[in-house]
């Protein structure tokens, strides 16, 4: 009889179960984790719910990336679910974790897409993953799978749908890539540019010491008081205000300013008598 009992005291204790949580354990391991920061009572809800995560993945199975890569991403997502999922709530975590898996294997399907990032708005990702089954919907009912009746069974707009659609259908080109078998030269020597070439630069800053040159040529066409009122508006990288130099001279604000177009007048004149550098900008 003694032996017995010593034997039923050392029996290990009964291991928890592995399968499914029931509603308690499931909020109680949820408080383990968030009182104490149990890292078992969080491995444990995490574990009970890879099956969740399987059954997500197998929904994007056709979406590009491979099925390992969809199930560690849900497993990321159904990690952050755990983490701050609250037990006083009534949800249950399958619930409540479902949103994460799934956003974080949307995320890695676009991601995954290609170098250029697309389906950053609600509209674009409904197209991104709904334009295949629209289009063959579509052809299924004899319809014409054109943007616009694209457009009205995603419920996006019709220029959301032209936007996108060359952007799937295309395939990505490495710019390092050569342009053909024949032209080993990189496919980014056939992008146009909007800078302006050297030419056009050099042809740029000879204009613009020509000019330069003529309004301070210009200048010696103004007597003393018109320059210097010129100088200290236009040719300093702090101009001057009217009361400032009205103060200088001993007159008004007004009196400034006339002298200021008078002597703007003049240098227009002898810079271009016909008037095409009306609007010669006098900054130095």
């Amino acid at each position: 009889m003694g032996l017995r009992r010593a034997r039923f005291e050392e029996a290990p204790k009964k291991p928890m179960r592995e399968g499914p949580l029931t509603q308690e354990e499931e909020r109680r391991l949820a408080r383990l984790w968030r009182v104490n920061s149990d890292e078992k009572a969080l491995g444990r809800l995490v574990s009970a719910h890879m099956g969740l995560v399987i059954r997500i993945a197998l929904e994007f199975r056709h979406s590009g990336p491979p099925m390992e890569d969809l199930i560690q991403e849900g497993n990321l997502g159904l990690t952050i679910a755990a983490r701050r999922f609250d037990p006083n709530r009534r949800t249950r975590l399958a619930t409540y974790a479902t949103y994460w898996i799934r956003a974080c294997m949307l995320e890695h399907v676009v991601r995954s897409h290609g170098p250029v990032r697309i389906g950053t708005t609600r509209s674009q990702r409904k197209i991104f993953f709904g334009l295949g089954r629209a289009r063959r919907k579509l052809e299924c009912e004899g319809e014409t799978a054109d943007a616009e009746h694209l457009a009205s069974v995603l419920g996006v707009e019709q220029g959301d749908i032209e936007a996108m659609t060359p952007r799937l259908t295309g395939r990505d080109i490495s710019l390092d890539a050569p342009r053909g078998f024949d032209d080993r030269r990189p496919m980014a020597a056939s992008l146009a540019e909007d800078a302006m070439t050297p030419e056009e630069m050099i042809a740029g800053i000879q204009e613009d010491d020509h000019r330069r040159a003529q309004v301070y040529e210009g200048l010696k066409v103004l007597d003393p008081r018109e320059r210097a009122i010129i100088r200290a508006r236009h040719m300093r990288q702090r101009p001057a205000t009217l009361a400032c130099l009205g103060k200088k001279f001993g007159i008004s604000r007004e009196r400034v300013r006339q002298l200021e177009l008078r002597a703007k007048a003049k240098l227009r004149q002898f810079v271009d008598v016909d008037g095409t550098l009306a609007n010669l900008p006098l900054e130095c």
